[in-house]
């Protein structure tokens, strides 16, 4: 308290316009019950952004050397239109212009509105009520908690994919059942599992045919849909639990299912209404400089997911070029300490022409789309194409001059001590940390997880530079599939689909590779885990990265085909690297690891400049890698880990290793750091080291039998299974009690009694489960698609 009374007198002495300090330091206040028309004082504040924009522009142009600070004070400001800053609102290095939450106090700023409703009775625990003409939306809060959308099937907060999925949500039979489903919604997964789809209803073809519009959000459309996992969402007749609601557009109706307990007469009713909150515009002749963002939380913003249809090159990906802050045109801007939440596109949006503008220290959750995007301008590409597997850059077209076209692009900026977790709550092709047309773009100390895709994404070569570092990036790929927690494309211009063809394009003339390139990709110092994928994954082409100081905690680091990738001083707990399809005269290097498992190569002739010195645990999986020619200089045995059970890897002074030129890395920087966000940070499993046998199948010894995680879409595909999740059943056990259950080869285990069963950790940390016939009472599996239980 005197603390705050001691504050509150500094600041009211500097600003008093009478006051000597004045001329040092510009002072505006804004609070939720001031007026526009006020002066902007601490006792007389002013309201809005705009109002204070006046009087911040009006000051600098008669004061251009003088810092200023707009104070807003504690409590809500609902918003209904975006506010857009020009160069003239902002600053200079040693003048800039900052935004800043009061000391001690939080000003929310949300993007909808207060709906004052008359409640009815309907039927069936519904209730009813009249809006006002013309006010249209998605996103229902009822006492600050987001309602859901009617929907099929309902949803399950248990339920990893689309909180619930159903195989027959549009068949004819449910389509007939819907009297009028216009302006409904089709949500679906790729049939690939890479992202997703969303379509919206027009209409009925025939009374059990859809007209449906969309399916543009995803850059592989020629795979199409998922056939199972999907669902409807805004249609009437769907509504049909607790907090469920619809609302009739055309007759402009509210209906709502309120959860036991809520009373409507008193409940706060608030919708989402707005897409932006701050538009940062300038141009890289006019930029915005030196304007600065602290302490806001920007809550609650409507979904863009029908927007989001910009092909970003020959990736995977289609984005929405927009956010609740969107910056273009930016010089030396921030947005620090600030809080995003029920936010329903992506967070932070950074297009074209930025240079060295910043995210920091911001806590960014419950997000539609991507939380932080830096995205370049196509214009800056040179010979871009769009289709990932169409036609490439031919050699008449082909553009020779290295680097960009103009710039248009983000470049030295970056995200930097952030906790971003669930995000993608709509969108599924996404990410924590999104880069694209980019350069020099940092990474680093941020905690990334719970999301339906990558936690970091690179679209591709273009322009590389980028630093990814100290991150702690976990529990992601969870509602797709064949990605990693950090992932690249390099589909790029010296890139064809199929090595041959890139091989004899590059043999022609080398220097093709690195066109696109400025500097090489860096990612170091980070901790990573993907349950569901790579904890790395380099895909199609992704080339010029330096790999070196990571913890990966669960699978591996996987190199597609690409050039000049140096991968040294890793450790892959349980796991080692995946080389796929490498290209002929790649000068790849793979030097230093510590691998806790054999290589698992596909479709391998080419093995790199270098690729020994690594360091094997098991001697079995240093013997595969001598007969693949990899290991000449290698070597295996225990690495003596300080203490991995505590998640401590680094290797003790008596290992080895130091002969293989190991060096240590710390284990206690990865992730966000700035206290606040570092006491609310979740942590990764730390896996148990398996030192079980493997057999060259990658299957562990199981009571005579032989166990494996499903690791391979193909796996998932043969056993039926929707993910990787379970304990794959390679040859029947053949002694001990568990004989006694009946498994059978094939068999996916999920539970044992009512424990689920995610992987092989299960038993490998309960070698004794089976021994005492009393232990285990059921055992679940999944068989011929169907789940059943054994005793």
């Amino acid at each position: 308290m005197r603390y705050k009374i001691a504050l509150l007198l500094i600041i009211f002495i500097f600003c008093d316009v009478g006051s000597r300090a004045q001329n040092f330091h510009k002072y505006i206040f804004v609070s939720p019950t001031g007026n526009d028309t006020a002066l902007g004082t601490i006792e007389n504040p002013l309201a809005s952004f705009e109002g204070a924009q006046k009087i911040v522009r009006k000051f600098k142009n008669e004061n251009e050397n003088i810092p200023v600070t707009v104070y807003f004070r504690g409590g809500k400001y609902y918003r209904t239109q975006s506010v857009v800053f020009k160069p003239a609102d902002g600053g200079t290095k040693l003048a800039p212009v900052k935004y800043s939450a009061f000391p001690g106090e939080e000003p929310l700023i949300l993007g909808g509105k207060k709906l004052n409703l008359k409640w009815r009775k309907f039927k069936d625990g519904i209730y009813k009520a009249k809006v006002p003409e013309g006010v249209i939306f998605e996103s229902l809060f009822v006492n600050d908690e987001e309602q859901v959308l009617a929907r099929y099937p309902n949803y399950n907060p248990d339920i990893r994919i689309f909180n619930g999925t159903a195989e027959d949500c549009i068949s004819k039979e449910k389509v007939q059942s819907w009297k009028n489903p216009k302006d409904g919604y089709f949500h679906v997964i790729h049939k690939s599992m890479w992202g997703g789809f969303h379509f919206r209803i027009l209409g009925k073809k025939s009374n059990d045919e859809l007209i449906m519009e969309g399916g543009w959000q995803n850059n592989r459309p020629e795979n199409g849909i998922h056939d199972k996992l999907r669902y409807v969402e805004n249609i009437f007749e769907e509504l049909d639990t607790a907090r469920e609601w619809y609302l009739d557009r055309d007759k402009n109706i509210l209906y709502f299912k309120p959860a036991k307990g809520v009373d409507l007469k008193n409940a706060n009713i608030e919708i989402a209404y707005l897409e932006n909150f701050i538009k940062v515009l300038g141009t890289e002749k006019e930029p915005v400089k030196y304007l600065t963002f602290d302490g806001f939380h920007f809550n609650r913003t409507i979904r863009t997911f029908m927007k989001c249809k910009d092909k970003l090159l020959r990736s995977d990906w289609a984005i929405y070029r927009g956010g609740a802050l969107f910056f273009e045109g930016t010089e030396n801007c921030s947005i620090e300490n600030c809080e995003f939440n029920q936010i329903g596109g992506n967070a932070v949006f950074m297009n074209s022409y930025n240079r060295n503008s910043s995210v920091k220290g911001c806590h960014i959750y419950d997000i539609g789309a991507n939380a932080i995007c830096f995205v370049g301008d196509t214009s800056a590409v040179r010979n871009p194409k769009f289709v990932p597997y169409g036609p490439p850059v031919s050699d008449e077209e082909l553009d020779l001059t290295p680097g960009p076209k103009n710039n248009k692009y983000p470049s030295g900026c970056s995200a930097e001590n952030n906790l971003i977790h669930d995000f993608g709550k709509v969108e599924k092709q996404v990410a924590g940390v999104q880069i694209s047309m980019a350069a020099f773009i940092t990474v680093s100390h941020n905690s990334i997880y719970d999301c339906p895709r990558a936690g970091i994404n690179v679209s591709e070569g273009a322009w590389g530079g980028h630093i990814i570092e100290f991150n702690d990036v976990f529990n992601t790929v969870l509602e797709t599939s064949d990605h990693g927690s950090f992932n690249s494309w390099g589909r790029d211009r010296f890139w064809m689909a199929g090595n041959s063809k890139t091989e004899a394009r590059v043999e022609a003339s080398r220097e093709l590779i690195m066109l696109d390139f400025l500097a090489p990709t860096i990612i170091r110092n980070n901790r990573m885990r993907c349950d569901h994928g790579w904890d790395i994954d380099l895909d199609d082409g992704s080339s010029y990265y330096h790999i070196y100081n990571n913890l990966c905690l669960k699978n591996g680091i996987k190199l597609r085909e690409g050039y000049y990738r140096r991968v040294e001083n890793n450790i892959c707990v349980n796991n080692a690297l995946h080389p796929h399809v490498w290209l002929r005269n790649n000068n790849d290097v793979v030097r230093g690891n510590i691998f806790g498992s054999r290589l698992s190569p596909v479709r391998i002739d080419y093995w790199g400049t270098e690729f020994d010195y690594n360091w094997y645990m098991n001697k079995t999986d240093l013997e595969d890698a001598k007969t693949l020619g990899v290991a000449q200089n290698s070597k295996s045995g225990d690495p003596f880990f300080v203490d991995a059970e505590n998640g401590d890897f680094r290797v003790q002074n008596k290992s080895e290793l130091f002969g293989l030129g190991w060096k240590n890395f710390p284990m206690d920087k990865f992730g966000v750091q700035k206290e606040e966000l570092k006491k609310m940070a979740k942590q990764p499993e730390i896996p148990a080291i398996i030192t079980v046998l493997k057999t060259k199948y990658g299957a562990y010894s199981f009571y005579g039998g032989e166990m494996k995680n499903i690791e391979t879409d193909g796996e998932v595909s043969a056993t039926g299974m929707h993910d990787k999740t379970g304990v794959l059943v390679v040859e029947m056990p053949i002694y001990g009690n568990i004989v006694d259950f009946g498994l059978r080869k094939g068999d996916v285990i999920l539970k044992v009694n009512n424990m689920i069963v995610k992987d092989v950790n299960f038993f490998l940390k309960r070698k004794n489960l089976f021994e005492n016939r009393d232990n285990v009472k059921s055992i679940t599996v999944w068989r011929n698609q169907v789940e059943i239980i054994l005793r």
